[in-house]
């Protein structure tokens, strides 16, 4: 039996993006307004292929940049 200090796959190798309309529709965001966040810069996105991806770390400190801008999100 072998013994290994390494962590488990899933924390060795943890997900840092999601698609954009999927993980916004979890967040309570809609799709036109996922897009604009998107646009405007306040969520940071890439393309993988044709879909677009979100940084998860920007839509989980999304509500925190907001309000200290004063925008409702």
């Amino acid at each position: 039996m072998k013994s290994s200090n390494s962590p488990p796959a899933s924390e060795a190798n943890p997900i840092h993006f999601a698609p954009l309309v999927g993980t916004c529709s979890r967040h309570g965001i809609g799709r036109s307004w996922a897009f604009e966040l998107a646009r405007t810069g306040e969520l940071d996105t890439f393309l993988l292929g044709k879909r677009r991806m979100v940084y998860l770390d920007s839509i989980r400190s999304l509500p925190v940049r907001l309000a200290m801008r004063g925008n409702p999100a």
